[in-house]
């Protein structure tokens, strides 16, 4: 789940984005390993148990999946593996990310004392800028009045106006560099929406008086932006045949933030993917249904906007996309999408006995169903609802409920089916 939601302080673990992109590309022995236990096709109905030891997988022996680091190489070898043992035939996607919000940086104090981590917004320069610290309330006229900020760093809270506008505002008065504190506990992560000419930094309101006191001092700060190049995501594709049309898309974001293991988001989701893969290959494979597990949704939906893109200039778009993500904790299935598909849905629901309830999207928030009804593809989105703890290292695999996976698994499940039906919801 790509949300605003507070997040813990985790900057040690923004350091995995450093490591060789190069190594992405190789399997891992932990890859390897996890492949070796292959769970036989079995059943053809979703097993809720089968689904979470794939969290297992995901969330404690691979643990944090940053896209472009080794852990997501290694989940992706975990689910290529999976999709492999199931009779799919399975392409990994490679998509370069420019501009991630997940790059660490740093506002030194005084000219290089008290360093504060931060993270550059998406499409920030990278560099470092020095200058004297001023305050301009939101980034706005009102904050910004007649203040000259050539050669100054210019300081702004959080709220009202879009970060790009933010920095537009400075930028044309001059400022080497802009720090944004945020107004909630935590890291503040975003994008601009632009591509700047100068460093742009978000920092945690806790850090955020010492950096008022620098302004109070008329002290220097210096804002250090590091160079990352772009990273390498994958997303991951199980088809019935190499090439085939896809009908229908299940789908789920493998990725997490950094410094958790994501065991609701999105191990949960990626689980149920996988365990829908096996169940319906289970009487044999379904031509037109594909499974896909997508990179980089945590910093932006990068994944699922390549291959949406991909599959319109194709004109070999689905004619339906199911997305699970955040599916482990609860005790009812939350629908969301295009409303003919979810009244669908929520009318199966009530034949197979499993609570459901219709909802919209929280606010600040995103899923890779979104790229999908961008290029006009109907879409449902089926998720648990709980959100609590996500983006946080307390996403673990105890708070899973393996009962909440079979409630979402099995929906989706019979959704799916009437979809690939001749003449079923949707057929074209």
């Amino acid at each position: 789940m790509r949300t605003m939601l507070r997040w813990p302080g985790l900057a040690g673990w923004l350091c995995m984005l450093l490591l060789a992109v190069a190594c992405l590309s190789r399997p891992t022995a932990a890859g390897r390993a996890l492949q070796q236990e292959q769970p036989a096709p079995g059943s053809v109905e979703f097993d809720g148990r089968r689904a979470f030891a794939h969290v297992q997988a995901l969330a404690q022996t691979i643990g944090p999946r940053v896209s472009g680091t080794p852990g997501e190489a290694q989940a992706v070898d975990y689910i290529a593996g999976q999709l492999k043992a199931f009779g799919y035939d399975v392409e990994v996607m490679h998509v370069a990310v420019a501009g991630t919000p997940f790059r660490t940086a740093t506002v030194s104090l005084g000219g290089g004392g008290v360093d504060i981590t931060g993270l550059a917004l998406a499409g920030s320069a990278a560099g470092r800028a020095t200058g004297e610290a001023v305050y301009v309330g939101l980034g706005d006229a009102a904050g910004i009045g007649e203040q000259d900020l050539r050669g100054k760093v210019a300081v702004a809270g959080r709220g009202v106006l879009r970060f790009g506008e933010k920095l537009q505002n400075v930028r044309d008065r001059g400022a080497v560099a802009l720090v944004i504190v945020n107004n909630v506990p935590g890291l503040l992560r975003g994008a601009l929406g632009v591509e700047a000419e100068i460093p742009v930094v978000g920092i945690a309101q806790e850090d955020g008086e010492r950096i008022l006191a620098a302004v109070q001092q008329h002290e220097a700060l210096t804002v250090d932006v590091p160079d990352v190049g772009r990273i390498q995501a994958m997303n991951v594709i199980g088809r019935a045949a190499p090439g085939g049309h896809c009908d229908v898309i299940a789908g789920g974001h493998h990725d997490t933030v950094p410094g958790t293991p994501g065991a609701n988001d999105n191990a949960s989701g990626t689980a149920t993917v996988l365990e829908l893969a096996r169940a319906f290959a289970a009487d044999g494979l379904d031509p037109g249904l594909c499974f896909v597990t997508f990179g980089a949704e945590e910093s932006g939906l990068h994944g699922s906007q390549a291959l949406a893109a991909r599959l319109a200039s194709e004109g070999a778009l689905p004619r339906l996309m199911v997305n699970l993500d955040v599916t482990g904790i609860g005790a009812s299935v939350h629908v969301i999408g295009s409303p003919e598909v979810v009244q669908r849905a929520l009318e199966l629901a009530r034949q197979l006995g499993i609570p459901a309830e219709r909802e919209g999207m929280p606010a600040n928030a995103g899923s890779d169903h979104v790229s999908f009804a961008r290029v006009g593809v109907p879409v449902i989105f089926l998720t648990s609802g709980d959100f609590t703890g996500i983006h946080s290292p307390a996403d673990v695999v105890e708070r899973v409920d393996p009962d909440e996976l079979d409630r979402v698994g099995n929906l989706a499940y019979a959704v799916i089916k009437t979809y690939l039906q001749p003449g079923g919801t949707g057929q074209r």
